[in-house]
């Protein structure tokens, strides 16, 4: 009897997990939760309801452990010591036998932790889950430790001591723009209550941990800082446009036109690009087709055969014509109804593949009648504003010198692949037979910028050196309370493995954080001192003991610190705080820059999640992509960091200062932070080649070529993509959990820059 009384409590035991997806690995799982329900006095549910509000806080996974059974039995047996201790009250007042039941969803709290732990805990958590650490109302009162408003023991020692001394801000801890409030040190303690239980980040189990790896057989971090000496001076040099004035910014100013010619700049300086990329073949080509062709449409009655002609041969010039005539046809009245040409033949591109000659897109307008193919230029819009794309609704506007603001349907249904959103500049090649509606034949949505020039043996030596960066986004704090215990895991990171460069994008004081946003989350402090007091005396503190370090700091639209705008102003006075301007630099939000032997792009704003969610695309059956570094594509083929418009809620852009967004040269590594899914991908050419320019090719890493430039030996320009790794790190926290990170290493050497690079997406 008793057995079978066992065996039914088991299987209701079971059965409680199973309805909570939890699985147990054995029937010796099965036994020792059975017994620790019965020693609990819990029922088979109650006891699956309490392991299951422990495993959300701890972010275990599904499998039922032993270890994880003792930690909830615990748990809950301090919990009923704790009630059972407290005196009873009847429903009267007076004493009475009323018994509270433990609460379903409770947390465990710090003082039952330190000692429950069965697993060995690294020195800096041990240090972080101390009661007398973390609840300062435990400590002796007249202890000395600086403690911020949020009770929270600062990273410097006690005050009056060298250290703490040499852990302030360079020039007594005050800097220009950062204001003159109370230092640190003088700043009257906060007590917190002794049973605040922690939060899910202090309980995380998966600390370390690699989320993404790229070329896992290169040499990681601790092999690289094993074999090379850290020291070497890294220098950051800015590439592109100059600084940004922050007097002039004009965001929620803009007047109409401004906006409009912003859009037109766009248009004309992608049929540019694309008429320049295409300018290096048409000689090569116009030799070719003149030995194989025999009489073209478009080239006069008199030429034209009798005979009709396929279409691939109509399509080596812009206007259809031969290349000793598309001078003529470029020039002809704009509106101009072009004669017809014979078709025998579909679109074929078996041959060639892309269309001959130098394309033109700003000689006709997207409005003008054409019975034969021709170039123009415009934008992609939705046939209804704010509505998303598809392939019905899509118009086709040029810009007002080629086109006087004429709108289009643009019809794509002739394209076997195309990846398109509202705002992008395209140049299409094809018919406008009536006027009203563009037939694409080709698609032109990505040209590439041009390769940096690798020139002097002091740039080829950079290119060859090796390189340590790491890389996080914000927020740096959790939302429960504005504690920024991530950034403090990730400077013990950095000191365990010391980066060349720390790259830290914001937002650093999150406007969006839930306690900011409620109005009481920064309680009597200001915005700059919480940036002061919070961020840059930790990295401060790391920079006295990392001092080859470099470290940048670039800001985000959400940073109360910061002008909430893009393009937006760099933090200037918080890099002042760190150190002198080689050791601490302030970028500017987007920023293109040389950082030894890499190229790196970078941009705070959540681009990829805007345009996931704005994006229309056709991919052929039975073809894999990757959908994320696609998305990461545009911002290469548009050499814009923010080619989407209207722009997504929240950003603040302004159009003004288009030419600030403008991305100047390829990368080598696109940092993109998003709150999607991070990931660290290679992006091919061929992933966007389709919407290539006629004549791109892949650069490659021949004897001849300088490495990982696409240009060759003898400095001659060359229509090629290289490939780019595109990097969204996460965010550093997300709500009351760690985020991720990533640390990237290049090793030395003379191969190109792709085949030396290695990246680590990391949990905090």
């Amino acid at each position: 009897m008793a057995a079978a009384t066992g065996h039914n409590q088991q299987t209701a035991l079971e059965r409680a997990f199973a309805s909570k997806s939890y699985k147990f690995g054995d029937s010796a799982i099965v036994a020792r939760a059975q017994q620790l329900a019965q020693q609990l006095h819990l029922t088979a549910e109650s006891f699956a309801n309490q392991y299951d509000s422990f495993a959300l806080i701890s972010d275990w996974s599904m499998d039922v452990t032993a270890q994880r059974l003792k930690m909830v039995a615990d748990y809950l047996e301090s919990e009923q010591r704790k009630e059972n201790s407290r005196p009873r009250v009847g429903p009267g007042g007076t004493g009475g036998s009323a018994i509270k039941a433990v609460p379903q969803a409770a947390k465990p709290t710090w003082e039952d932790l330190p000692d429950k732990l069965d697993y060995p805990t690294p020195s800096a958590k041990r240090q972080a889950l101390d009661p007398n650490a973390v609840n300062p109302g435990t400590a002796s009162k007249e202890g000395t430790a600086i403690k911020s408003n949020t009770g929270r023991p600062s990273t410097a020692a006690a005050a009056g001591t060298p250290q703490a001394a040499a852990r302030q801000l360079p020039g007594g801890g005050m800097s220009q723009g950062w204001g003159t409030s109370t230092p640190m040190a003088t700043r009257p303690a906060t007590s917190t209550p002794s049973t605040q239980p922690p939060s899910a980040f202090a309980l995380r189990v998966n600390q370390g941990q690699v989320v993404a790896v790229l070329h896992e057989h290169l040499p990681g971090p601790a092999t690289y800082s094993q074999l090379h000496q850290r020291g070497a001076n890294v220098p950051i040099r800015p590439l592109g446009q100059p600084a940004l004035d922050a007097g002039e910014l004009l965001f929620m100013m803009e007047v109409l036109e401004t906006k409009v010619h912003a859009l037109d700049e766009r248009i004309m300086d992608f049929a540019e690009s694309l008429t320049a990329a295409t300018r290096h073949t048409a000689s090569s080509d116009i030799a070719r087709t003149q030995n194989a062709a025999v009489g073209m449409p478009g080239c006069g009655a008199s030429a034209c055969p009798p005979t009709p002609v396929p279409m691939q041969n109509s399509m080596l010039a812009p206007g259809g014509a031969p290349p000793h005539t598309a001078q003529a046809a470029t020039n002809s009245t704009p509106g101009a109804i072009h004669p017809p040409v014979s078709v025998t033949s579909a679109p074929t591109t078996a041959e060639r593949g892309e269309v001959l000659g130098m394309a033109e897109p700003l000689q006709y307008s997207v409005a003008d009648m054409s019975h034969q193919p021709v170039w123009v230029a415009g934008r992609v819009l939705a046939e209804t504003e704010g509505a998303p794309l598809n392939a019905e609704s899509l118009l086709l506007e040029g810009c007002r010198n080629a086109s006087g603001g004429a709108r289009v349907r643009l019809d794509v249904s002739c394209l076997p692949a195309y990846r398109l959103f509202p705002g992008q500049s395209v140049c299409a090649y094809g018919l406008n037979p009536t006027g009203g509606k563009f037939i694409a034949q080709r698609l032109v949505t990505h040209v590439p910028p041009p390769q940096l020039p690798v020139t002097g043996p002091d740039a080829a030596a950079a290119r060859e050196s090796g390189l340590s960066l790491v890389v996080a986004a914000g927020p740096y704090c959790l939302t429960e309370e504005l504690l920024y215990s991530p950034l403090e895991e990730l400077l013990s990171y950095c000191t365990a493995q010391p980066p060349d460069v720390l790259l830290l994008l914001g937002p650093f004081v999150d406007s969006e954080h839930p306690g900011v946003a409620a109005g009481g989350g920064i309680a009597d402090r200001t915005a700059d001192s919480v940036m002061r007091e919070e961020v840059l005396r930790r990295l401060a503190a790391w920079r006295i003991d990392h001092p080859s370090a470099t470290v940048a700091l670039m800001p985000a639209v959400r940073d109360l610190t910061a002008l909430p705008v893009l393009p937006q102003p760099s933090m200037t006075a918080a890099a002042q705080a760190l150190g002198p301007p080689e050791k601490a630099v302030a970028l500017q939000n987007p920023s293109t820059v040389s950082m030894g032997p890499l190229v790196v792009a970078a941009c705070s704003a959540d681009v990829l999640k805007a345009l996931s969610a704005s994006e229309h695309s056709r991919v052929p059956p039975g073809t894999a992509v990757e959908r994320l570094p696609a998305l990461a594509s545009h911002v290469l083929g548009q050499r814009s960091f923010y080619p989407l418009y209207p722009a997504a809620p929240g950003t603040c852009l302004d159009t003004s200062h288009y030419s600030q967004l403008q991305l100047p040269v390829m990368p080598d590594v696109l940092l993109m932070p998003s709150d999607l899914a991070p990931f660290a991908k290679v992006l091919q050419p061929a992933a966007w080649m389709a919407g290539g320019p006629p004549g791109m090719e892949v650069a490659s890493a021949a004897p001849g070529s300088v490495a990982g430039t696409g240009k060759s030996a003898g400095g001659a320009p060359a229509v090629s993509a290289a490939p780019v790794v595109v990097i969204n790190p996460g965010r550093l926290s997300r709500g009351a959990a760690g985020g991720t990170f990533v640390h990237v290493v290049v090793s030395p050497g003379g191969a190109p820059v792709l085949q030396r690079i290695r990246a680590e997406v990391k949990r905090v």
